[in-house]
């Protein structure tokens, strides 16, 4: 189960205001939705998965928002996200930071737009190519068919393993779903709640 976390940490985006946001496109609050004190909750295999905006933190020159990742009550991973004009990018996992960050998410959220990835997390390779497969994908979500777009990486290498990514994003909900294919096994996770903080 452990291992299944740390491999739906590194190739999902386990997501959930203030001067970034004010900055950053308005597409940016829909898609990825970081209002400090938002959760999500996600079913991986039978296991459930609280994501939460705990805060802002600043890595370099950079302000982040900081994502808990917990189960059973404890967190067991904090990723740090920022939002740029061009896109949501995802700068650090635990104590690693990524050299450069990960974009996740294009924006704006255009059909046949696609980028590089050629990162590193300590010594670990993160490479492939993102797309977006769709700006008005159908997804089931909890039962329910949800508009969404829809991002593909289906050729990474992700610490020496061949891996596919496909990731939705919702608008107002941001992170509804994730699909990963690691060696021929997939596994899902898919958002049961999202909350925000009043």
């Amino acid at each position: 189960m452990l291992r299944t976390l740390r491999m739906a940490a590194a190739v999902a985006v386990l997501v959930g205001a203030g001067s970034v946001l004010a900055q950053g496109p308005a597409a940016a609050t829909d898609l990825f939705p970081v209002k400090v004190g938002s959760k999500w909750v996600y079913k991986i295999n039978d296991q459930d998965v609280t994501v939460t905006v705990s805060g802002t933190e600043k890595l370099g020159d950079q302000e982040c928002f900081k994502f808990d990742t917990s189960v059973g009550g404890q967190v067991k991973q904090t990723e740090l996200y920022f939002v740029k004009a061009d896109g949501v990018y995802r700068a650090k996992v635990g104590d690693k930071k990524i050299e450069p960050a990960v974009k996740i998410l294009a924006l704006p959220a255009k059909k046949d737009t696609t980028w590089d990835v050629d990162s590193k997390v300590g010594t670990e390779v993160i490479k492939g190519k993102f797309k977006v497969a769709d700006e008005k994908a159908k997804v089931k979500v909890g039962g329910a068919d949800v508009e969404a777009v829809l991002v593909e990486g289906p050729d990474f290498e992700i610490a020496q393993t061949k891996t596919a990514i496909k990731q939705w994003f919702a608008p107002g909900k941001g992170i509804v779903k994730v699909e990963y294919t690691i060696q021929s096994t997939t596994t899902t996770m898919e958002l049961k709640e999202y909350t925000e903080k009043k």
